[in-house]
């Protein structure tokens, strides 16, 4: 029960799942990277700031569903996950769809999007330790 109600939380469970986020957006970046100049590969992308946004928008309790044709009801935060697709852009460098600047780009801000995630995850397991401990 306790367990539940300190690490439960929407907020962390979100910083957690931007980590996850950032760890599956790390490997599929160096898959890219790593298939610049092969014939034929496609690049792949992470989707999953619109699920997050969406498991963030909807309410916590769970909805009843009595009839079929009764919308489903939206994730929940614990089910919000990265998933991997196959990004079909525009640009073609004669040997497949994979731009290098614009794959360092994306680490950079990979890397960005992790070090926020875990500064702010951090600062929040930081308060729960100084209100474990006190202030002396």
């Amino acid at each position: 029960m306790l367990k539940e109600i300190l690490f439960n939380q929407p907020s962390m469970m979100a910083l957690g799942k931007m980590l996850d986020k950032a760890a599956v957006n790390q490997r599929v970046i160096a898959a890219n990277v790593s298939n610049v100049s092969t014939p034929g590969y496609r690049k792949r992308g992470v989707s999953f700031e619109e699920q997050l946004r969406n498991a963030m928008k909807s309410p916590s309790q769970n909805m009843l569903r009595s009839d079929p044709r009764h919308l489903p009801q939206p994730d929940s935060l614990d089910k919000v996950m990265p998933e991997v697709a196959y990004v079909e852009n525009g640009y073609w460098n004669g040997i497949n769809n994979v731009n290098i600047d614009e794959e360092m780009a994306d680490l950079a801000k990979n890397q960005l999007d992790f070090n926020i995630a875990a500064k702010l995850l951090n600062e929040k397991f930081t308060g729960l330790r100084t209100a474990i401990r006190g202030r002396r």
